[in-house]
């Protein structure tokens, strides 16, 4: 008898613990309203960073410096399947889902308040040899400019303070054919060719080198 009290009472504490710890919780979720996070901290901050600054653990390239019209493209090719759909292509799958279902205002959103964030420095992390790459990179300014500035009107982006091992992994998509094939990505299909040039991943570092050296 003595136990089977016992035991009531310690289930009773229970329940009453359990009752207050539930409310506590729920009183603390209550007064966090998610809905006020800014549309980058819910899209863009788990891959590229809070404020653009990029995360090479994940692949996430930075974002603070994208030209405004380039990143909408890019935005708005990831929500179209133009980019990212290969099955096996990971970080492009992860991006498409992201942005699967932006809205246009919400896209402008994010491309304005990118637009704002402090430009961080890339780190150079590739070695290669500075004259071959400047050699190679002559089939690179016909769109990307001599200084690697970029040229809108060829949807050819800038390159120069961009992260070079994600610069790399992108010459390689292209060059697989993983970027630059789907039929409505023209400037994919431009750019595509022009990667065929660099024959090797030596020629490929090559290049990166001589496009960090303009990033002065």
């Amino acid at each position: 008898m003595q136990k089977t009290r016992l035991l009531a009472a310690l289930t009773l504490a229970t329940s009453i613990a359990g009752f207050f710890s539930t409310n506590v919780v729920a009183q603390q979720y209550a007064v966090v309203d998610t809905t006020n996070q800014p549309l980058s901290n819910e899209v863009c901050a788990t891959c590229h960073g809070g404020a653009g600054q990029g995360n090479p653990v994940v692949g996430g390239p930075s974002l603070a410096g994208l030209e405004p019209w380039y990143l909408r493209k890019q935005l708005e090719n990831f929500r179209a399947g133009i980019r990212g759909s290969e099955k096996d292509y990971i970080p492009g799958n992860e991006m498409q889902a992201s942005v699967a279902r932006l809205s246009d205002a919400e896209i402008d959103d994010l491309v304005e308040t990118i637009a704002g964030w402090k430009v961080i420095e890339n780190d150079h992390t590739i070695e290669g040899d500075l004259g071959n790459g400047q050699a190679l990179y002559a089939n690179c300014a016909a769109c990307h400019g001599a200084d690697g500035e970029g040229n809108e009107a060829l949807g050819a982006p800038g390159l120069v303070g961009r992260n070079d091992w994600y610069m790399f992994r992108q010459i390689k998509l292209f060059k697989s054919g993983y970027r630059g094939v789907h039929p409505d990505d023209t400037a994919g299909r431009l750019m595509r060719p022009s990667t065929q040039s660099l024959k090797s991943d030596q020629d490929v570092n090559d290049v990166l080198v001589y496009i960090n050296s303009l990033d002065r």
